[in-house]
């Protein structure tokens, strides 16, 4: 009889793969979470119970955030060129934060 440790070994040998077998679980959460599968999704997937444990394998890249962030301000200064505010109206705050850290 084959061990699940004997079948990794050899997969890991022909695909040329390194790491551990639990590092592709946490490979497997963080690239679900970046393409924007939903939470209860990925829980179910990965057959973790809680909130906790999915925050424990996700690990979101610094790239897929600021393509998050870029998004909104997109669709925000789309918004903007659609519906121009009137001179009383200040940005929103988070919107400017994001904006200047993304330049």
């Amino acid at each position: 009889m084959t061990s699940l440790k004997t079948v990794w070994t050899n997969i890991k040998e022909t695909a040329g793969i390194t790491g551990r077998w639990h590092d592709t679980r946490h490979t497997l959460v963080t690239e679900l979470a970046e393409s924007g599968a939903g939470d209860q999704t990925i829980m179910d997937i990965a057959g973790h119970v809680s909130r906790q444990m999915l925050a424990r394998y996700s690990h979101i890249r610094m790239e897929a955030k600021r393509k998050a962030l870029e998004g909104i301000v997109r669709k925000t200064q789309d918004d903007q060129k659609s519906h121009p505010r009137t001179e009383t109206q200040e940005p929103h705050p988070i919107l400017e934060k994001s904006e200047s850290r993304l330049n």
